[in-house]
C-alpha cells in the first residue's frame, strides 16, 4: 500500500485522466456507476441464495454476463450533484428520469480533472465537455461516499469522514483500514 492516503489517491486517479466514461448508469436510488478503460466481460455464475424473496433467488440462479471497464467508479450514500453548460441536471434527490438524463449527458466524456478536497470531504469530477459532478456527505454519518474499483481487484474508497481504504476488493469490512488525508489532491 502507498504511504500516504492522498500519494493513494493520486495514483488511483491519475490513469483515469483522459479517458471516456462509458456505460454511465444510475443504479437503485441515486447511485451512479461509472466504466473506464477498454471494456472486458464480468461473468458472475449462478448461484443458491437464501433471500426470502423469490425475486433475489431467481436473480441469484441465473449466469450474469456485462461488459465492465478496467476501473469502476461507483457514488452511494451521499449527497451529489450533476452540471452542464452551467445548469444543473441533477442531483441525489432528483426523479429517476432526471438522474437517468443527467448519467446519459456524462457518457462518453473524458475524465479532465478530480479533485478531493480533505477539509469539505468534497469530491469534484470534471469532464472535458463541460460536465461536473460533485459529491459531498450526507451529515451525519460516515458512509461511504464513492468507491474506485481498479486493475488488479484493489477498490480505494471514499468515506464521509474523510477517510480513506485501499484494498482487495473482495474483502470483507474488517479487513479494511481506514486511513486519513494528509492534503487535498488535484489531478491534474
Amino acid at each position: 500500500m502507498i504511504g500516504r492516503m492522498d500519494d493513494a489517491v493520486s495514483a488511483a486517479f491519475t490513469p483515469l485522466i483522459g479517458l471516456p466514461c462509458w456505460r454511465v448508469e444510475r443504479g437503485q436510488g441515486s447511485i451512479l456507476s461509472f466504466e473506464f478503460g477498454s471494456p472486458r466481460l464480468l461473468v458472475r455464475e449462478p448461484f443458491v441464495s437464501t433471500a426470502s424473496s423469490a425475486r433475489l433467488r431467481e436473480a441469484a440462479a441465473r449466469r450474469v454476463v456485462k461488459p465492465v471497464g478496467e476501473w469502476n467508479l461507483f457514488v452511494f450514500c451521499c449527497r451529489w450533484r450533476v452540471i452542464a453548460a452551467g445548469q444543473v441536471l441533477a442531483d441525489d434527490d432528483s426523479p429517476p428520469a432526471r438522474i437517468e438524463a443527467a448519467a446519459q449527458a456524462m457518457d462518453g466524456q473524458r475524465l479532465a480533472a478530480f479533485t478531493l478536497d480533505a477539509v469539505s470531504r468534497q469530491a469534484v469530477f470534471s469532464f472535458d465537455l463541460g460536465a461536473s459532478l460533485t459529491t459531498w456527505p450526507c451529515e451525519p454519518n460516515n458512509e461511504e461516499q464513492w468507491s474506485l474499483y481498479l486493475p488488479g481487484e484493489r477498490v480505494l474508497t471514499y468515506r464521509a469522514d474523510g477517510l480513506v481504504s485501499l484494498g482487495a476488493d473482495d474483502g470483507g469490512p474488517e479487513q479494511e483500514v481506514w486511513r486519513a488525508m494528509a492534503r487535498s489532491v488535484r489531478i491534474p
